[in-house]
């Protein structure tokens, strides 16, 4: 089973080390995402309905909301991968102003010298066993080397909620009550008759409008609130699941692993974090 090897949460995302031999479902990302191939079995990586063999010579680059998967190249057979995901307004603070920058112009990412060189130092920072790692300066120049000059324009480029003036309102209610209720599993149904529109309308309106379909928004909000309480708490995953709106942990823990890769309490064994506020005794 896909295992986590190292993970660390920060102001800049996440960025951790897997062990996969699993598929991954569809999904999206908030972040953008970076995936680099360590040993053993390569990868697969679709972006967008587009391929990309991640090996020693190829990385992957998702822009935030592009749909993508995972599968191992031989089913079954273990890949050790880096993979990185950066909050789009952390880069954007890290950089001077450019204009029309893009986070990354091609799903497919030459390994050069400098990327190999910043991948290694991110990979031996996370294994060892410091308890302050210094990550950010890492992360950002394999950002900038795997991307077009980046600067604040990317913030309100790529995140969907920025752009709010520009969505149909029906698509911007439907965005924010879909982030405020993450544990309604009829919440697409009922935002559509809401909508007054067809499910059928209303799922083809949100994907021209948003660029993923409903049930991968939501399903990225379901993780990325499962994700938080992982990370800021120590409520035990079975609590974690029901406030979700679970039917079990069993489902939770299949659904976190299709989209995370691995199982919610193998993810927080390897857990660390940086610059990070610990949750509030009353966080719900």
């Amino acid at each position: 089973m896909s295992r986590a090897v190292a993970v660390c949460h920060g102001p800049f995302g996440r960025v951790s080390i897997y062990n996969l031999d699993r598929p991954m479902v569809v999904h999206a990302h908030r972040e953008a995402h970076l995936i680099f191939f360590l040993e053993g079995s390569r990868g697969l990586v679709t972006v967008n309905d587009h391929m990309v063999r991640v090996d020693p010579f190829m990385g992957v680059a998702v822009n935030p909301w592009e749909p993508h998967n995972f599968q191992p190249e031989q089913p079954g057979s273990f890949g050790l991968f880096l993979v990185i995901y950066l909050k789009p307004e952390w880069l954007a603070a890290q950089t001077m102003p450019s204009a029309g920058s893009l986070v990354f112009p091609s799903s497919e990412l030459v390994v050069t010298r400098e990327l190999a060189a910043w991948r290694d130092q991110a990979v031996e920072m996370l294994l060892s066993q410091h308890r302050d790692l210094n990550l950010a300066p890492v992360l950002m120049a394999l950002a900038q080397a795997s991307s077009e000059p980046i600067g604040p324009e990317l913030v309100s480029s790529l995140l969907h909620d920025t752009s709010a003036g520009a969505l149909d309102r029906r698509v911007l209610r439907a965005c924010r009550l879909l982030e405020q209720h993450t544990s309604s599993e009829g919440a697409l149904a009922q935002i559509a008759r809401a909508a007054g529109l067809s499910r059928a309308h209303f799922f083809k309106l949100f994907r021209q409008q948003v660029g993923v379909t409903p049930t991968i928004f939501a399903n990225t909000a379901r993780i990325d609130a499962a994700l938080e309480r992982i990370v800021l708490s120590s409520e035990p995953v079975t609590s974690i699941s029901h406030r979700l709106g679970f039917s079990g942990q069993s489902v939770f823990t299949r659904f976190f692993t299709a989209h995370v890769g691995m199982a919610p309490r193998d993810y927080r064994r390897v857990l660390r974090t940086v610059s990070l506020p610990q949750a509030q005794a009353s966080h719900v």
